[in-house]
């Protein structure tokens, strides 16, 4: 009781916020709201356990611990305190999740195994329903046929294959058709396959590598991502876009009539249609056809507002809406997605995420007219590989970079 009131006395507002950052920054770095199927009592505890001995000792090197009344002594017994009731919290929750699973059907979600060499896998989820997943049996004829609309009509939530099919051509399609809807790859090797612990779950004997499309879909990744958006974008909103929307849109109305913001129909996340805001840079009568070099329907506010990217900032309200997303694939107009799906067979994936106001495509200068087919091709490649790849510290890299290319204008800006 007495450490306890020492420790409440010990809270300002400031300190409070700081360390509730700066356990949510270390809890995702040891992925401790990371809950796996496979996950060993130890592996979580040793999780755990770093997580509070690094915040331990980060926030007494910058002087922002919590507990800055308490002695050193109390300090450290209020940290396996935390522990013990982190670990006590998670063993009943993983204990409840596992009987619900194990007793009723609902709760566990649905597989699909394909190839051969599979009894081991098959004999081991049937024979622990805790883990939490239902065999959906597929006979060959149908394997044959499965595509997208198959994983999004059946809800299926991963699919386990051995290693050595993800190399037929068959199942690559199918692994491909998986990832445009979201769905985990299971990879699986033999049970004497020499592999890396760390890299691995081990389904009884069997090892299993688990991948998905992005980072994105992995923990509480998208959170992170979605949290930042709604800070960033309020920031944009309150300080940048409050003073300079009606400062624009005085400009943008003197020079020609209609309204201050365009808003055209683009394709979002799972392909979905939203309206996208921008601020007017072309005459009212202007078509659906790209700007080009010299293009006559563009303002002269316009071209000024289109070469410093300040026309897309009312794209913050999208954000802000959850349509679009900071940084991720930039949003084409529908009857460009359909011609460039013809031409690129993994431009679908683009949609996999949420659009973004700024992306890795248009951070290293592919953004514009598309002259040739070649400029979508390496606008798609950098997608896919920012989608494949994405981390927090990359979205960081490409807001820098692209507030640089604001500032000194870009080439293929017009």
């Amino acid at each position: 009781m007495t450490l306890f009131l020492h420790t409440i006395a010990g809270f300002s507002v400031i300190r409070l916020s700081a360390f509730i950052l700066i356990w949510l920054a270390f809890g995702i770095y040891f992925s401790i709201y990371v809950l796996k199927r496979a996950d060993r009592f130890l592996r979580l505890t040793l999780r755990l356990l770093g997580h509070l001995i690094t915040l331990f000792v980060f926030t007494e090197v910058v002087s922002v611990s919590l507990f800055s009344r308490i002695s050193k002594i109390e300090d450290v017994l209020l940290l396996v305190l935390i522990l013990i009731t982190q670990l006590t919290y998670r063993f009943f929750f993983f204990s409840l999740v596992r009987l619900l699973r194990a007793k009723n059907q609902s709760f566990r979600d649905k597989v699909v195994l394909l190839g051969d060499q599979i009894q081991g896998i098959a004999s081991f989820i049937n024979h622990n329903p805790r883990i939490g997943y239902e065999i959906l049996d597929i006979d060959l004829e149908k394997e044959n046929n499965i595509s997208k609309d198959f994983f999004k009509e059946q809800h299926i939530s991963a699919v386990f294959m051995h290693q050595k099919n993800t190399t037929i051509d068959k199942y690559k399609t199918i692994l491909e058709e998986a990832a445009l809807c979201q769905v985990s790859i299971c990879i699986f090797a033999s049970h004497d396959a020499v592999v890396k612990s760390n890299q691995v779950d081990y389904f009884g004997f069997i090892p299993i590598y688990k991948t998905q499309f992005s980072p994105l879909l992995q923990g509480v990744n998208s959170y992170v991502k979605r949290f930042f958006d709604i800070v960033f974008s309020l920031f944009v909103v309150l300080f940048i876009l409050s003073w300079m929307f009606p400062l624009l849109g005085f400009f943008i109305k003197l020079e020609s009539k209609g309204p201050v913001l365009f808003m055209q129909n683009r394709n979002g996340l799972d392909n979905k249609l939203f309206k996208c805001y921008k601020f007017r840079s072309m005459t009212t009568n202007n078509s659906n056809a790209q700007a080009k070099i010299d293009d006559l329907r563009i303002t002269r506010i316009g071209k000024f507002i289109r070469k410093t990217s300040i026309d897309e900032l009312p794209q913050f309200f999208n954000v802000f809406k959850g349509d679009m997303s900071v940084v991720g694939p930039r949003p084409h107009m529908e009857i460009h997605n359909k011609n460039y799906a013809k031409l690129v067979s993994s431009f679908p994936l683009r949609h996999t995420v949420k659009p973004g106001i700024t992306g890795m495509a248009q951070s290293r200068g592919f953004r514009g007219e598309i002259r040739e087919d070649l400029d979508i091709i390496n606008r798609i490649k950098y997608d896919i590989f920012y989608i494949r790849n994405w981390s927090f510290a990359l979205d960081i890299k490409i807001i820098i970079r692209t507030v640089l290319n604001m500032i000194k204008g870009e080439e293929k800006a017009y």
